[in-house]
């Protein structure tokens, strides 16, 4: 037991008995957090409106047990236009939800909390660049979990890849197969493959340095952008196992866009 202090990203919270709530966060220094925040849902209480989603804060936890308690909270950022806009809390929320699934308690990931961090301001400064930001922040969080897909050398043999105006990408081993590799594989067994065109590897292996970073300055069409985002989320989804209610939502979001 003890009193820690850290910077802190609300994720989510819900309903502990009549008054209180349980808050998780993803801290900068000790990974996921969740902690109960007393008496916060009576009407005088000043800590209500800090500890709401997306908030970045400074707080004071005192150790517990397998649940801490919020002693402190000091806000640093409200991102509350991040809750009134339908689209962006679609997006912000997807993001959360993914941090709060992969992120482990007690398990300090600076690079996850900076990522969430930079990706809520991303979205607080724009309108129209929403799914890029997404396709940043998926790219991203595979290279922190060091899930970065091989583009550079054949998966099976190593051999330095040859790219083709179609590609094929092995979503099992999490990689691309030189054209004799294919061949060989496709004989004996059934691989989940996925193809890729020429400009996709090329966006995909950028994105990779920068982090679509300026957004501005972006080169991608429609075709590779869709291509890309489809196979990221089978690559997440079978790589990391992640079922997010939120993803259902966001997907929802930008049909009606």
């Amino acid at each position: 037991m003890g009193i820690i202090k850290t910077e802190a990203l609300v994720l989510k919270q819900f309903d502990l008995g009549e008054a209180d709530k349980i808050i998780t966060f993803y801290t900068k220094d000790y990974g996921k957090v969740r902690a109960v925040a007393k008496g916060v849902r009576k009407s005088r209480s000043s800590m209500s409106g800090i500890v709401l989603p997306f908030n970045y804060n400074y707080m004071t936890f005192y150790q517990s047990g397998s649940l801490d308690r919020i002693n402190q909270v000091k806000n640093i950022f409200s991102f509350s236009k991040l809750r009134e806009d339908l689209t962006k809390m679609a997006y912000a929320s997807f993001m959360a939800e993914s941090i709060e699934k992969v992120g482990l308690e007690n398990d300090p990931n600076q690079a996850l909390f900076s990522l969430l961090l930079s990706s809520f301001h991303q979205l607080l400064k724009t309108d129209q660049e929403f799914i890029y930001i997404e396709l940043s922040f998926k790219i991203r969080l595979l290279a922190i979990l060091g899930l970065k897909p091989e583009l550079d050398n054949c998966i099976s043999c190593n051999k330095e890849l040859i790219y083709y105006k179609k590609n094929i990408f092995d979503i099992k081993h999490g990689g691309l197969l030189c054209k004799d590799c294919y061949k060989k594989i496709v004989e004996g067994s059934v691989i989940e493959k996925y193809i890729l065109f020429g400009e996709s590897v090329q966006v995909i292996k950028s994105l990779f340095v920068t982090g679509l970073q300026p957004l501005p300055n972006l080169k991608i069409s429609k075709q590779a952008y869709e291509q890309l985002d489809e196979l990221i989320n089978k690559f997440i989804q079978y790589h990391l196992d992640l079922k997010l209610k939120s993803f259902d939502f966001l997907n929802m979001i930008k049909n009606l866009g």
